[in-house]
């Protein structure tokens, strides 16, 4: 894309593959059937992990992405070994509440911008030259997209991931526990990996930017994770990089309506769910089935 894109479509480009591996990474929580309202909370933690050590102790920007992963994921780590006992309403509510104290926090205290923010973040160097443009910075965030994706794909086929489908009902994880499992670490262990990512992605994120508020980490950031994958289907990894990538491409069409955009979402996620009860790739496979059944196909 650098070599023929205009600095818009690079910039449209980058939103896209942040939101589709924040979405991917969220989709390995919904397989185990939890549903998390709280994700944009692990975002702004690992952003602002980033923007703290790289503005107010002038650490290395690429320390500051490293950091923030691994302070997000701890986190989870600590917040899953009690939350992951819960099931249903409880555990998305429980989650929720961390986003939102996650966001009042930074927006209480000054040393962390406040309501205000922090500006002048700034950008990793590689190889002295500093990612400073859209068309360098474009390859920082496709190489982690590509990373996280890889490896979030891959555990699907490993005894781990085989492991997780035994976890989504309450039935069938107690018979994943009278066989030896232990449910709990497994599913705390999966939570921990997703907000790791989230918050990886976070610190590139705040670095894309150059400026960080507690507004960009709202609750509609976590609502906008789920309708991407619900729009593009849960029953499989492609449905969520589907859906994001469409739906962030009409969300950045419809930057200027601010909540409208929500409400544009809203009504694409019913009409989806009324028509299409597995999201778009449903559709995929019906129209791939459709061609495969035809004599010849």
């Amino acid at each position: 894309m650098p070599a023929v894109a205009s600095t818009y479509w690079m910039h449209i480009a980058i939103v896209v593959l942040l939101n589709i591996t924040y979405t991917v990474a969220l989709f390995s929580v919904l397989r185990m059937g939890y549903l998390s309202l709280g994700h944009a909370g692990f975002i702004a933690l690992g952003a602002y992990t980033c923007v703290v050590l790289t503005v107010r102790w002038d650490m290395s920007p690429w320390w500051g992405i490293v950091a923030a992963g691994l302070v997000s994921g701890a986190m989870a780590w600590g917040l899953g070994a009690m939350t992951m006992r819960l099931r249903g309403i409880y555990f998305s509510l429980s989650i929720f509440a961390f986003g939102e104290i996650v966001v009042a926090f930074f927006r209480a205290f000054d040393w962390f911008g406040g309501p205000s923010g922090i500006a002048n973040v700034p950008r990793p160097v590689f190889f002295g030259h500093a990612l400073n443009d859209h068309f360098s910075f474009y390859w920082l965030v496709l190489v982690l997209a590509l990373f996280f994706m890889a490896l979030l794909y891959r555990l699907q086929f490993t005894r781990y991931g085989a492991a997780l489908l035994t976890l989504k009902t309450e039935a069938s994880e107690r018979l994943a526990q009278s066989v030896g499992m232990d449910s709990v670490q497994l599913k705390t262990a999966t939570f921990a990996l997703s907000c790791a990512v989230v918050g990886t992605m976070g610190a590139v994120h705040a670095q894309y930017l150059m400026f960080i508020n507690p507004q960009v980490f709202s609750f509609l950031t976590s609502t906008d994770l789920l309708i991407y994958a619900m729009v593009g289907g849960i029953t499989q990894f492609w449905g969520p990089v589907l859906g994001a990538g469409l739906l962030t491409l009409l969300g950045e069409q419809l930057f200027s309506v601010g909540y409208w955009k929500t409400l544009v979402y809203a009504l694409v996620l019913m009409a989806v769910i009324l028509t299409l009860p597995g999201g778009l790739m449903s559709l995929v496979d019906r129209v791939r089935d459709k061609w495969l059944t035809k004599p010849g196909g």
